[in-house]
């Protein structure tokens, strides 16, 4: 092997090993390891550990019937380092105990909303001819908000990002649903069963599929882009007793890299043969 193709091979291997230890050593909400940042080829999972942030959705609350997802749930942020193909799955220990659902956002920073204080006025906390959902915060209030809501918009408006680098949803871009669905939930917004791309644009990836069953709901997004992400969790259907959702991140480096990358290995090796062979 020549000594271009053994430095090339080394640069790789250490570079690749310096972001392994980079992603290892951030921290955010209950991430295994502490490691909420993913790079293209790396999966990260969040282990539920606290059980009243299981149940599965309204109970005998007929004014938020369809909003949120359940009473109560989990917010987790991660950062995606590289642009990549990358799933999200939520998936309840018990897969007959709950129907997990979620839904992915675009945020500009490190973002969940904690620390939420309940006498603090909000930007757009009042829309005209209705109330603005009541923020979540970490002692367990019920989240009635919107979770289909794009950013910016009524039973949202509260976690959107309202200045430019600032904290906030930046773009809602889907959701994933195993449970009930509603033609209409207190914004007027309609919660569909299954994977449900909500995007506006293509600015953070090129589509979004997904699926749904007993106990699991997923989405892939196409061409991910690097950049902070924030996933609300909980569960969707009033009539289960309500079970424990882990979440797993996992990112695929797009093809177009792979391949770049096998012809780059491929050409040193060639020019190697090459210049040998004139030795």
């Amino acid at each position: 092997m020549s000594v271009s193709v053994q430095t090339f091979i080394k640069t790789t291997l250490t570079a690749t090993a310096m972001s392994f230890a980079v992603a290892n050593s951030a921290s955010a909400n209950s991430w295994v390891g502490s490691d909420n940042v993913l790079g293209a080829g790396e999966t990260i999972t969040n282990i539920d550990v606290t059980d009243d942030y299981s149940l599965g959705g309204w109970v005998g609350a007929n004014s938020h019937v369809g909003d949120g997802w359940g009473p109560i749930g989990h917010w987790y942020s991660f950062q995606l380092t590289d642009t990549a193909i990358t799933t999200v799955t939520a998936r309840a220990r018990n897969a007959t105990a709950n129907a997990p659902a979620f839904t992915l956002y675009r945020t500009d920073i490190d973002w969940v909303p904690f620390g939420y204080d309940k006498n603090t006025t909000y930007p757009g906390w009042n829309v005209p001819g209705q109330t603005e959902g009541m923020p979540p915060n970490p002692s367990g209030s019920f989240h009635d908000m919107s979770q289909v809501a794009q950013a910016g918009q009524p039973g949202i408006v509260w976690a959107s990002n309202n200045t430019p680098g600032g904290p906030g949803i930046v773009e809602t871009l889907g959701y994933a649903n195993s449970g009930d669905s509603y033609a209409s939930n207190s914004w007027g917004q309609a919660v569909n069963y299954g994977a449900n791309d909500v995007s506006i644009d293509n600015l953070y990836e090129t589509g979004i599929t997904g699926s749904v069953g007993q106990g699991f709901a997923s989405l892939t997004l196409n061409n991910l882009k690097a950049g902070w992400y924030t996933i609300f969790v909980g569960g969707a259907n009033t009539s289960l007793a309500g079970s424990p959702s882990d979440v797993t991140v996992s990112a695929v480096p797009v093809p177009g890299a792979v391949y770049l990358f096998g012809t780059a290995l491929a050409g040193l090796a060639t020019s190697s043969r090459r210049q040998k062979n004139l030795g």
